[in-house]
């Protein structure tokens, strides 16, 4: 017996697996990544005041962390919509 809002066939169980997958590997990398940033953006703040010239290198480190959560997790959004179950058409 087919439970409602699950996939009857093979391929679209599949699809469903590689979806979630992604998702959560991007998740999970992204999670990964976050502590890091946020120990960036403190060093960036309190190195500011004192010297400026090694405050860039916390925020260059800031904004590529930032900048790869992102990206990682765009990708992962545009995966997981692009891969959602096809809508059947009806005449």
């Amino acid at each position: 017996m087919a439970q409602s809002g699950m996939p009857d066939n093979a391929q679209g169980s599949t699809r469903d697996a590689v979806r979630w997958g992604l998702l959560l590997a991007a998740v999970a990398v992204s999670g990964y990544r976050l502590p890091a940033t946020f120990r960036s953006l403190q060093q960036w703040r309190a190195a500011l005041p004192v010297d400026p010239t090694s405050a860039l290198l916390y925020r260059t480190n800031f904004t590529a962390n930032a900048a790869g959560i992102a990206i990682v997790l765009a990708v992962a959004f545009g995966v997981f919509y692009f891969l959602r179950p096809r809508a059947a058409k009806h005449p």
